[in-house]
C-alpha cells in the first residue's frame, strides 16, 4: 500500500513539472492562427476582414522583436481589410525613463515592425503601456503610421471604427459614437472588454483583448483569471454584454508570470458578414 502511494505521488509531481515545464517554455512561444466568422443583424455593409493582434507585451520573456516581425508577417499572410491592435504593446509596469537602455531598445525594434502590417492598422493603449508612457507609445505607433483611436472614430468603408480608451488607466466615453454618421455601423475597439458600459446598443461587435483568454485555462477550473471583474464566460472567445456582440482574444504574451496553460496565443482574423435577407 505504502509503494502504490508512493508511486501516486512520484507520478503527480512528475505530471505536475511537466505542465509547469510546458506553460513555461512551450506553449508561450506557440501561435495560434484563428479565423472565425461574424454574421450580424446590425450589419448591411460589405463583408469585411478584421485582423486582430493584442497583447504584444514586447520585452517580455517570450516576446522579442523578431517575434513581433513574425506576428505581422502571418498577418499579412491571411490579407484582412484592416487590423485592430487593442493595446498592451509593451510588458511590464516601470515608466520607460527608469528601464535601461537595453529594454528601451527591444521596445523600439519590436514597436517598429508593426510598421511593416499591409492593411491599414489602428490601435487603443493599455494599462501597460499607460504605465510604460503612454505618450512614448503614441510616439512609437505613429512612427509605425498606425492611426491611434482614444475616444475617438475612424471611418472605414461601411465600418465606423471606435476606439475607447482603456477602462483601468483611463477613461472610455461614450460619447466619441457620437462621431460616427447615422448611417455608419459602430464597431469597437478596446483594451478591456470590461469598457462594455461604454458600447452604444447598435454596436455590431466589440473587440478587446487583457484577459490573456484567463492565461491559465485549468480542467475543470477553466478560465477564472481575467484581470477584469467579468464571469469566465466573458474571458475567451465570443459572448454578450448589455446586448452587444462581443469577442475577446487571448493575445500573444503574458503578464505576472511568463505561462500559459490551455490559453495559447492567438492571432485572429475575424470576416465580418451582414445577416442574409
Amino acid at each position: 500500500m505504502k509503494r502504490v502511494i508512493f508511486k501516486s505521488i512520484v507520478a503527480l509531481a512528475v505530471i505536475s513539472l511537466a505542465c509547469v515545464l510546458y506553460g513555461l517554455l512551450i506553449e508561450p512561444r506557440q501561435l495560434k492562427i484563428r479565423q472565425v466568422a461574424f454574421v450580424s443583424d446590425k450589419y448591411s455593409g460589405p463583408e469585411v476582414r478584421i485582423g486582430l493582434i493584442t497583447d504584444i507585451h514586447i520585452g517580455g520573456m517570450h516576446v522579442p522583436p523578431d517575434r513581433v516581425a513574425k506576428l505581422v508577417r502571418d498577418m499579412n499572410a491571411l490579407n484582412p481589410d484592416i487590423v485592430l491592435l487593442p493595446g498592451d504593446f509593451i510588458d511590464g509596469h516601470i515608466p520607460h525613463e527608469d528601464k535601461s537602455d537595453a529594454f528601451n531598445d527591444v521596445v523600439m525594434s519590436g514597436m517598429s515592425h508593426l510598421g511593416a502590417l499591409q492593411a491599414p492598422a489602428f490601435a487603443t493603449l493599455g494599462n501597460h503601456d499607460a504605465w510604460y508612457g503612454a505618450a512614448k507609445v503614441q510616439e512609437l505607433l505613429a512612427d509605425a503610421d498606425i492611426s491611434i483611436l482614444e475616444n475617438s472614430v475612424a471611418i472605414f468603408e461601411g465600418l465606423c471604427l471606435v476606439g475607447l480608451a482603456d477602462y483601468d488607466t483611463a477613461t472610455p466615453d461614450k460619447s466619441a459614437f457620437l462621431e460616427c454618421p447615422q448611417d455608419v455601423h459602430p464597431l469597437v475597439f478596446t483594451h478591456s472588454p470590461q469598457a462594455y458600459e461604454s458600447f452604444r446598443s447598435d454596436t455590431v461587435l466589440a473587440v478587446a483583448g487583457h484577459t490573456h483568454g484567463g492565461q491559465v485555462n485549468l480542467p475543470l477550473i477553466g478560465r477564472r483569471v481575467n484581470s477584469t471583474r467579468l464571469s469566465a464566460e466573458h474571458s475567451y472567445g465570443f459572448s454578450e454584454l448589455r446586448g452587444v456582440d462581443v469577442f475577446v482574444s487571448a493575445g500573444v504574451g503574458t503578464s505576472i508570470l511568463p505561462v500559459r496553460f490551455r490559453s495559447p496565443p492567438e492571432i485572429v482574423l475575424i470576416t465580418l458578414q451582414p445577416a442574409p435577407e
